[in-house]
C-alpha cells in the first residue's frame, strides 16, 4: 500500500515559488519529486488568495511592500 504524502503549507508556498522561478510547472515537480498537478493547483489556490485579500485589511508597510514585489516579480517572469 503506498502511503499518502502530506505537503504543510510552507512547502507548497516554497513549490509554487519555485515553479515561477523556473518558469515550469512540470521543471519544479520533477525537482521536487512531485506531480505537476499538485503544483498547478496549489499556483491557483495561491492565485485566488493573493486576489481574495479584503480591502479594510490593513497591512504593514513590509507587507506591503513584499506584495508588491511578488506581483512585480510574477509580472516579469510571465513577460
Amino acid at each position: 500500500m503506498v502511503k499518502r504524502r502530506v505537503f504543510d503549507e510552507a512547502f507548497k508556498e516554497m513549490a509554487v515559488e519555485l515553479s515561477y522561478v523556473k518558469g515550469s510547472i512540470q521543471e519544479a515537480a520533477r525537482e521536487l519529486d512531485i506531480d505537476p498537478g499538485r503544483i498547478s493547483k496549489w499556483r491557483q489556490r495561491h492565485k485566488k488568495n493573493d486576489q481574495t485579500l479584503p480591502a479594510n485589511t490593513t497591512l504593514t508597510d513590509e507587507q506591503q511592500q513584499i506584495r508588491r514585489l511578488q506581483r512585480e516579480l510574477r509580472e516579469a517572469q510571465t513577460s
